[in-house]
C-alpha cells in the first residue's frame, strides 16, 4: 500500500514539477498534499493551493491552522497572523530571499499571487536560525517550481462575478520549464484583475452612507508577474542558479462603511496606482568530500511605491526602497550522527519616501546575523536540534522634513542607534514507531523595530524614538502527529508564548503639544492548541479540517485590548469523487467573534463561509472546475466597516503538458 502511494506522489510530482531545493531553509516531507513530518512548520504543496482557491499569498489564512486573516483596511493590505504574530514579525521570503518592505517590515500578501510556486512553508514560532534575524514569531517562504523533464509547463484561465455584471474577475498565468543533463530553465508569469467587488446583499448602507450595496466602490486591484529561472548542473549534487522576478500591481481602498462617520476615515479614499516589486538573486550548492557542503545567496529588492490622497486631503506620496544583501551557510556531518551548520547573513536597507512639493527622506539600516544550527541523531527515531544566533541591525541614516524650531519646513536629521540581538533555541524530536513524531521546543527570538515605528510622525501625531530595544518572545510548544496507515492522519500542537519590551505608546508633551511615543513598555501572551484530522475513507473520499484555541493577553500600562484574534477559528472539507474523471469539492471556514481595531472599541460578531465547487478531468493533463463562494451569500467583516465579499460564481480552466 506505502508503495503504491509513493507511485503516485512521484507521478504527480512529474505532472507538478519538482520543489526548487535551492530555495529551501527548512526541509519537510509532503506527499500528496499530506505532509510527514515537523509540527511547527506547514507545508502547503501545489496540489492544496489549486485545491483550496489560493491564488493569492493572504487566502492562506482561511484554511491554515494557527493562521489567521490580518485586513487593513484603510490600507488596502490583506495579510495574516501567525499564532498571534503579525507580518512584520513573520517576515516574507521567495526562495529563502527576503522580500518584506524596508520600511514597515510587512509586504502586502494579497499582492503575492500563487501560480509560480511549488510550495509554501509556513514556521511557526521557533523557525530556523538559519533564516536570519527578525523571524521573531516564524517565517514564511514561498518556494518556487523546478522542471523535471525536457519540456512540460502549464497554462490556466479563471473568471469570476457576482451577481452585478461589474464585478467580475479574471486571471490567465503560464508555466514552461526545460530539464537538460547540465542546465534547466523555469520561466512563468500571469495576470489577476479584480474589476470590483460584489457586495453581499444582506449589506445595509449604515451612518456613513459611503456605500449603497451591488458593486463595491473603489474596489479594483490589478496584478501581473513574471519570473524566470536559470539553473546550472554541472554534477549530480552541485547546483547554481540565478533568478528574475518582476511584479506590478495597483489597488484601491475601498470607502469605510462603518458606525463612526464623526471620524475622519469615513471621508477617506485613497489608492495606490502603483505598487511595484523587483527582485533578482543568486543562489548555489556546492558539495564536497565528507559531506561538506556551502550555499551562498546574494539578491537586490526593489519597491516602488505611489499612493494617492483624494479626501479629506490631496496629495501624492511616493516610496521607493531597497534592499540588497548576501548569505553563506556551511554545513556538513562531524560525526556519524551530528551535523553542524553555520550561517551568515547580511542585508542593506535603504527607504526614500517624498510628498509632491517636497525634499526626498532617506533612512538606511544594515543588518547582520551570525546562526550556528546543530542536529544530532541519538537514533534513527530520535534527533535534538539546537540553534543559536547573534544579530546586529545598525541604524546609519534617517531624515525628516518637517518644523524644528522655525515655523518653516526643513529637511533635518534624527539620531540613529546601534541595536543587538542574542537567539537561541532547541527542540528534541522523537518517532515511537516511525509512524508518528512528537516534539517538544522552546526558542527565544527577537524582533528589531522597523523603520517606521522608530521614525515616524504619524501625520504629527507621533513623537519618533529612534531607541527602541528589540522586543523578545519566549517560546514553547508540544506537538505530537501520527499517521495510522494510509487512512487516517492525526496532529495537534500546544503552543505558549511570551512576549517582553513590546511596543507600545505613551503620551508625552512636546512644545505644549501632547503627543505619542512609542517605547518597550508592554507585555504580551499566547497560548492555545491545534487540532487536525485527515481522513481518506476508501479511494474516492477525503474528509479533513483543523481547529484552533488562542487565548491573547496584551498588557499595557493602560490595559489593552488584543484586537483581530479570534479565540476560535476552525476550516473543514469534504473532497468526493463521484465518478473516476467529476469530483465535488465543499470547504466550510468558521471563525468565533472578536474586537475590531477601530476608532472605538468594537465587536464583530462570529460567522461561517461555505464554498463548493466541482470538478472535471476529461485527461490527466486538462481540468475544468466551476464552483461558489461564499455560497449562502454572508455579510461579515474582518474590520469594523469593510465588509467581505458576497456570493460569487466562479470557473477555472488548467491544461498541463
Amino acid at each position: 500500500m506505502k508503495r503504491i502511494g509513493l507511485i503516485a506522489c512521484c507521478a504527480a510530482m512529474a505532472l507538478h514539477g519538482e520543489v526548487f531545493t535551492l530555495g529551501q531553509v527548512e526541509v519537510v516531507e509532503s506527499v500528496g498534499g499530506v505532509q510527514k513530518s515537523d509540527t511547527n512548520v506547514v507545508v502547503l504543496d501545489e496540489q492544496k493551493l489549486q485545491r483550496d482557491e489560493i491564488k493569492r499569498l493572504s487566502e492562506v489564512a482561511y484554511s491554515t491552522p494557527g493562521v489567521y486573516v490580518d485586513k487593513k483596511g484603510p490600507r488596502a493590505e490583506q495579510n495574516f497572523y501567525v499564532r498571534g504574530f503579525d507580518a512584520r514579525r513573520v517576515p516574507l521570503y521567495i526562495d529563502g530571499i527576503p522580500v518584506y518592505i524596508p520600511y514597515d517590515g510587512n509586504a502586502d500578501f494579497g499582492r503575492f499571487t500563487t501560480f509560480d510556486l511549488s510550495q509554501i512553508n509556513i514556521s511557526k514560532g521557533s523557525s530556523s536560525v538559519l533564516y536570519g534575524p527578525n523571524t521573531m514569531g516564524g517565517a514564511i517562504n514561498l518556494i518556487t517550481k523546478k522542471p523535471t523533464k525536457e519540456l512540460e509547463g502549464s497554462v490556466g484561465y479563471g473568471f469570476e462575478t457576482g451577481r452585478n455584471a461589474k464585478t467580475y474577475g479574471n486571471n490567465v498565468d503560464f508555466s514552461i520549464g526545460t530539464k537538460q543533463e547540465l542546465f534547466c530553465v523555469q520561466a512563468g508569469g500571469s495576470y489577476m484583475e479584480d474589476a470590483g467587488q460584489q457586495m453581499s446583499q444582506d449589506f445595509k448602507p449604515g451612518v456613513t452612507r459611503n456605500e449603497d450595496g451591488g458593486r463595491r466602490d473603489n474596489s479594483v486591484q490589478r496584478d501581473k508577474k513574471f519570473n524566470i529561472k536559470f539553473g546550472f548542473t554541472p554534477n549530480e549534487t552541485d547546483e547554481y542558479a540565478i533568478a528574475y522576478i518582476n511584479q506590478k500591481g495597483e489597488k484601491e481602498q475601498p470607502y469605510y462603511t462603518g458606525r463612526y462617520a464623526r471620524y475622519n476615515m469615513a471621508k477617506r479614499f485613497w489608492e495606490w496606482p502603483k505598487w511595484d516589486k523587483e527582485s533578482i538573486y543568486w543562489l548555489s550548492h556546492t558539495q564536497f568530500a565528507n559531506s561538506l557542503y556551502v550555499n551562498t545567496k546574494a539578491f537586490y529588492d526593489k519597491f516602488v511605491n505611489d499612493l494617492n490622497g483624494i479626501k479629506p486631503a490631496m496629495f501624492n506620496s511616493h516610496y521607493r526602497d531597497k534592499g540588497y544583501g548576501l548569505g553563506t551557510e556551511i554545513g556538513g556531518d562531524i560525526g556519524d550522527r551530528d551535523t553542524l551548520k553555520f550561517a551568515f547573513n547580511y542585508k542593506f536597507d535603504e527607504h526614500k519616501e517624498h510628498d509632491d512639493g517636497e525634499p526626498v527622506q532617506t533612512y538606511q539600516d544594515k543588518t547582520y546575523s551570525f546562526a550556528l544550527e546543530n542536529t544530532y541523531k541519538f537514533t534513527d527515531f530520535t534527533r535534538l536540534i539546537l540553534g543559536v544566533s547573534y544579530d546586529t541591525r545598525d541604524a546609519i541614516k534617517a531624515q525628516e522634513y518637517g518644523k524644528i524650531t522655525s515655523a518653516t519646513n526643513t529637511l533635518y536629521d534624527f539620531e540613529v542607534a546601534k541595536r543587538h540581538a542574542f537567539n537561541y533555541q532547541a527542540a528534541i524530536k522523537h518517532s515511537f514507531d516511525g509512524n508518528d513524531e512528537f516534539s517538544v521546543s522552546f526558542a527565544k527570538k527577537t524582533y528589531f523595530p522597523s523603520m517606521k515605528e522608530r521614525y515616524s510622525k504619524r501625520f504629527g501625531r507621533n513623537e519618533p524614538n529612534p531607541y527602541l530595544k528589540p522586543e523578545v518572545a519566549n517560546h514553547y510548544e508540544v506537538g505530537y502527529q501520527r499517521s495510522f496507515g494510509e487512512a487516517l492522519r492525526l496532529e495537534t500542537a500546544l503552543f505558549y508564548s511570551k512576549v517582553k519590551d513590546a511596543i507600545g505608546e505613551h503620551n508625552i508633551i512636546v512644545g505644549g503639544k501632547r503627543l505619542a511615543q512609542a517605547i518597550n513598555v508592554d507585555k504580551a501572551e499566547y497560548k492555545g492548541f491545534e487540532l487536525g484530522a485527515t481522513y481518506f475513507a476508501g479511494q474516492n473520499l477525503e474528509l479533513g479540517g483543523n481547529y484552533t484555541y488562542i487565548s491573547a493577553k496584551y498588557k499595557s500600562g493602560a490595559g489593552s485590548r488584543v484586537y483581530d484574534i479570534p479565540k476560535h477559528k476552525a476550516f473543514a472539507y469534504v473532497d468526493y469523487k463521484i465518478v473516476p474523471k467529476f469530483s465535488i469539492y465543499a470547504s466550510q471556514y468558521m471563525i468565533s467573534s472578536r474586537y475590531s481595531s477601530s476608532y472605538e472599541v468594537t465587536k464583530l460578531a462570529g460567522f461561517g463561509a461555505t464554498n463548493v465547487k466541482f470538478i472535471y478531468k476529461p485527461t490527466e493533463s486538462l481540468s475544468v472546475e466551476a464552483g461558489i463562494s461564499n455560497l449562502f451569500d454572508k455579510n461579515y467583516e474582518y474590520r469594523e466597516g469593510y465588509p467581505e465579499e458576497g456570493r460569487v460564481f466562479f470557473t477555472n480552466l488548467r491544461y498541463k503538458f
